[in-house]
């Protein structure tokens, strides 16, 4: 017995401070998926907003065509959340706002990329031009930044900053030990009290002034660029639509054919618009007349459809809210 404890807390300590550790054992189910409620009921833990995450969605029947996507985007095209058959193109590659990749391109195909990015980060990730993929002749090993292994982790959590050393190991701890459904339910009685006593939620949460929806903070905080509701001048619009020219202009001219932007709106754009003076980004950026992409535009229809196309508990869309812009997506492909 008191291997068996020791070995468990091996274990845990391990997967505390390897993410890929963590992750494998994640896989394999050993440990709750932290995730598995929405990424706000995650920090929320109230318990109106608790429902299943929509997080592996029926795959969009397509036909291929002769093209290759290339997109540099975040979460809302992670791995698992859209994949190769899901894209109306023979060859689908995918590189994190935070990754870079070297690519080579075929030549023999019409090669597309696109840019994605949901609002909140929008203007962070067009501080400068796209630099994500860098294009070179001949074959190349099709592979972002290697992944990191259990050791490197552990080299990490040794020597390096903070976060890495104290914060992350507790995160994944607490969910390891206390991410359990028994652990969820007191910690949802707690967040309800909070609210009905004190009127708080989660500090990286904002409830709507009805208490029917919930959000990042981020969203609707006016001081933070994240937000809906911080002030956006002409002249910002103006720069970035720029950026957003350069880097079509640098990247067809080391061979892609098209260049594509896609803005997926935040939560509050769609459920909670009056909650502040909406910047309208979106709009000022893909009806600029000086902008040279081509527009896959997600916040005409989720206007129209409101709050039900993001899932109650998280900041993404709902499967079908996926489904429909991956059909105007593939129509771009297919055109």
């Amino acid at each position: 017995m008191r291997y068996v404890a020791l070995l468990l807390l091996i274990v845990v300590f391990l997967a505390s401070v390897s993410r890929s550790f963590y992750r494998t054992l994640g896989s394999a189910g050993l440990i709750p998926d932290d995730y598995r409620y929405g990424d706000l009921y995650r920090f929320s833990n109230l318990a109106a907003f608790r429902s299943d995450r929509e997080g592996q969605c029926t795959a969009v029947p397509v036909r291929k065509a002769k093209a290759a996507l290339y997109a540099v985007g975040d979460s809302f095209m992670e791995p698992g959340y859209v994949n190769a058959g899901d894209i109306a193109a023979d060859y689908y590659s995918y590189t994190h706002w935070n990754d870079h990749r070297t690519v080579a391109l075929d030549s023999s195909v019409r090669n597309v990329l696109l840019i994605e990015s949901v609002e909140r980060h929008f203007r962070e990730h067009l501080a400068k031009p796209v630099e994500n993929l860098q294009v070179v002749q001949g074959a190349v090993s099709d592979q972002a930044e290697t992944k990191p292994s259990a050791w490197t982790d552990f080299e990490q959590f040794l020597t390096g900053p903070a976060e890495i050393r104290k914060d992350f190991p507790e995160e994944r701890l607490d969910n390891m030990l206390f991410n359990w459904d028994f652990f969820l339910r007191i910690r949802e009685w707690k967040a309800q009290l909070n609210l009905d006593l004190f009127g708080r939620s989660h500090p990286m949460t904002s409830l709507s002034p009805d208490e029917q929806h919930i959000f990042l903070k981020l969203d609707t905080d006016p001081k933070v660029i994240n937000s809906n509701f911080n002030e956006l001048t002409d002249e910002e619009v103006g720069t970035l639509v720029r950026r957003l020219n350069e880097s079509a202009d640098h990247y067809k001219k080391a061979g892609f054919d098209e260049v594509i932007l896609s803005i997926i709106p935040n939560k509050t754009t769609i459920a909670a618009p009056a909650m502040g003076r909406y910047n309208r980004l979106i709009e000022r950026i893909q009806q600029h007349p000086d902008l040279r992409l081509t527009i896959v535009d997600s916040y005409g229809w989720l206007k129209s459809a409101g709050p039900k196309a993001y899932q109650p508990g998280d900041s993404h869309w709902t499967c079908e809210s996926r489904a429909k812009w991956l059909t105007q997506l593939n129509g771009v492909l297919l055109r």
